[in-house]
């Protein structure tokens, strides 16, 4: 299989029909319709924590007093919502009332002012004065009564943050069953992710425009409509044009009394550690977040994915891995005779055909074996390519793919972090649409991604130290204050760098270090070592996105996410 990336102009594709679905952390339990209708009236009747207990009683999950306190946290953010939405109605009714005072206060000053001056041309025509000279100093003042004051939230909202497996997906699927439906309250719920590729779709579009109104025009195209509550999943700040926007964004948010509820595998502080500017961006958003938001760290000691997939392994004969194909280069199998197999069951018989999938941006992706929902690509030709999260989602969202079949996917190492990042960022994608992964690798999925575990440790190092360290032929470059080492044994590609002409416009510098006897200190290195102490941060975000990614993959194989996808695709279950 391979597959041809080109811009192109858009085209449609027939939609596919997907029943209304639970949350996804719901779905991925595996409850039945009727399960899921009373966990929500649960929810609607006594908050995310009855919901929460709900599901306890009925044996659907361990007692767990680390969760519980994370969702009498989100009890206080809903209870706030509810407030404020019943108050609202009322103020809207004073707002409208102190509007028709103000008006007719405003006519009878007018009025009043009228008469002043017609009295006071009278009386200067009498005394052979001037019409119009003379001074209004006397003129009665216009005092209107203050504006009710709109309902305030008492909270708003809440900052989950744990390691993988812990429930965050879950209580916040609680939380927003628990607002579903109900009177005056607005709930947008997004992988943070989404929300953000369309807040600088919107920015651009307005750029284009001409419009300086940038910011302010993408929150009210991507609130719709002003809901009163925004559920952020997996929130992350990878980036710099992120990090720009997250001090005058969130504010406008706060201003505009939205409630917040997010997810994340870092403390705020720990948010974008490392990155390029922190200091300039980040300190005052925050402040904001631990300061308007009740922070809640999910510190349960237990990974329920993984509890999850024991259990499956343990009940199952073990042979749920079946979707994750574990190929050595030495085998005498070939990933095209395991997946050919595994594609014709999935595809229920489907004929393969090339098909042209719609990706962000308005691009267009070449994929010459699909079926039916399914697709099968190389694993080159899907994480090798510069392509991005958003990306994935449109082959989900527009092309609606729901199965994956990717063959050859490596043990990734420091030296392939880019196409590693790749990969979890297709894995998170699939794991947030309910889609279903089937691939051949070579490594079990534990193995696969160890080599970049060291990640989330790494950290940027003074030149000194550098230079002390054991003689491997390396450069140290120099950007401004910023020092750092480049060698063979680099988790960072050469290309990532600039060319030497943006070196030096940028005033960046080059020194290089040689070993051995005879060493020519100028020889080109080909190898990376050492990374921009601004780039760090993205490496470490690679290092944690990969143990997600695991922890994912091994849920991707369970039973309940097998039944969740069946019923999020509407397939036939024999067709697994």
């Amino acid at each position: 299989p391979s597959c041809l990336l080109r811009a192109a102009p858009s085209s449609s594709v027939s939609r596919r029909g997907v029943a209304t679905l639970p949350p996804p952390g719901l779905l991925r339990l595996g409850l039945p319709a009727a399960s899921v209708r009373e966990v929500e009236r649960a929810a609607q009747a006594g908050g995310p924590g009855e919901a929460l207990a709900w599901l306890v009683r009925r044996g659907r999950l361990k007692d767990d007093s680390v969760q519980r306190a994370a969702a009498e946290q989100l009890e206080q953010a809903w209870q706030a919502v509810l407030t404020q939405a019943e108050a609202l109605p009322q103020w809207e009714r004073s707002y409208v009332a102190w509007e028709s005072e103000c008006a007719r206060l405003r006519q009878r000053h007018e009025a009043r002012m009228e008469a002043a001056r017609r009295k006071r041309e009278v009386a200067k025509a009498k005394r052979g004065e001037a019409s119009g000279s003379g001074s209004c100093a006397d003129a009665e003042p216009l005092v209107l009564p203050d504006a009710p004051r709109k309902p305030s939230l008492a909270t708003h909202g809440c900052y989950l943050w744990g390691e993988v497996g812990r429930g965050k997906t879950l209580l916040m699927d609680l939380f927003a069953l628990s607002l579903a439906g109900q009177s005056g309250v607005g709930l947008r719920r997004a992988h943070f992710h989404d929300f953000m590729h369309a807040v600088h779709q919107r920015m651009s579009k307005e750029r284009r425009l001409g419009s300086k109104a940038g910011l302010r025009s993408a929150i009210d195209e991507v609130l719709a409509g002003s809901p009163a509550v925004l559920c952020f999943d997996e929130f992350q700040i990878t980036h710099i044009a992120d990090a720009t926007l997250m001090t005058p964004l969130f504010s406008e948010l706060f201003a505009e009394e939205v409630s917040l509820v997010l997810t994340s595998n870092r403390p705020p502080e720990g948010l974008y550690d490392g990155g390029l500017n922190r200091d300039l961006h980040l300190p005052l958003f925050v402040g904001s977040l631990a300061s308007r938001l009740r922070v809640h760290h999910l510190d349960a000691p237990v990974d329920y994915r993984d509890i999850q997939r024991r259990e499956d392994a343990s009940s199952d004969g073990g042979d749920l891995a079946a979707d994750f194909h574990v190929v050595p280069a030495a085998s005498s199998t070939s990933d095209g005779d395991v997946l050919e197999a595994a594609f014709r069951r999935v595809a229920s018989g489907g004929a393969p055909a090339t098909r042209t999938l719609p990706v962000a941006w308005g691009r267009t992706v070449e994929c010459d074996r699909t079926a039916d929902g399914v697709a099968w690509f190389d694993f080159d030709d899907l994480c090798g390519r510069p392509f991005s999260a958003e990306d994935y989602a449109a082959m989900v969202t527009k092309a609606h793919v729901h199965t994956f079949l990717v063959s050859g996917v490596p043990r990734f190492t420091l030296n392939s972090h880019n196409e590693a990042r790749r990969f979890t960022n297709l894995v998170d994608t699939l794991y947030e649409h309910q889609c279903r992964l089937v691939c051949t690798a070579a490594a079990p999925v534990e193995e696969l991604l160890a080599g970049m575990d060291q990640l989330c440790s790494v950290e940027a190092k003074e030149q000194q130290a550098l230079e002390n360290e054991l003689p491997i032929p390396r450069q140290v470059r120099r950007h401004g204050d910023v020092t750092f080492a480049t060698s063979a044994d680099s988790p960072c590609r050469p290309d990532t760098f600039a060319t030497a002409e943006a070196d030096a416009e940028a005033g960046t510098s080059v020194v290089h270090f040689g070993v051995g006897s005879g060493g020519d200190s100028s020889d080109a290195q080909e190898g990376i070592a050492g990374v921009m102490a601004v780039a760090v941060d993205s490496l470490r975000e690679s290092g944690f996105a990969s143990r997600r990614c695991t922890s994912r993959l091994l849920e991707m194989g369970t039973v309940a996410y097998r039944a969740g996808h069946e019923a999020r695709w509407r397939l036939d279950a024999s067709a697994a």
